[in-house]
């Protein structure tokens, strides 16, 4: 990276699963990115719209620690 330009590119490993439903509900998607190579941060995502709108902010360059707030939080040693 040269000085005082921001990245040109991200890689992250996105992991999905589904987990068992609730007796009358449906089942619910989970989501979890990993950052590869620079720092090696972790995010948990409850629903699609959260995972999408985080990488919405990534890519318009709206903060390098993401969108915050409940949509998407720091994991630390993140398991499915």
């Amino acid at each position: 990276m040269h000085p005082g330009k921001g990245r040109r590119y991200r890689s992250y490993l996105l992991r999905c699963w589904q987990e068992e439903a609730r007796p009358g509900r449906a089942p619910v998607w989970r989501f979890a990115l990993l950052e590869v190579g620079r720092e090696w941060r972790r995010w948990g995502f409850g629903d699609l719209e959260a995972l999408m709108a985080f990488l919405r902010s990534e890519v318009m360059g709206e903060g390098e620690e993401g969108p915050g707030g409940d949509s998407a939080s720091p994991v630390e040693g993140f398991e499915p």
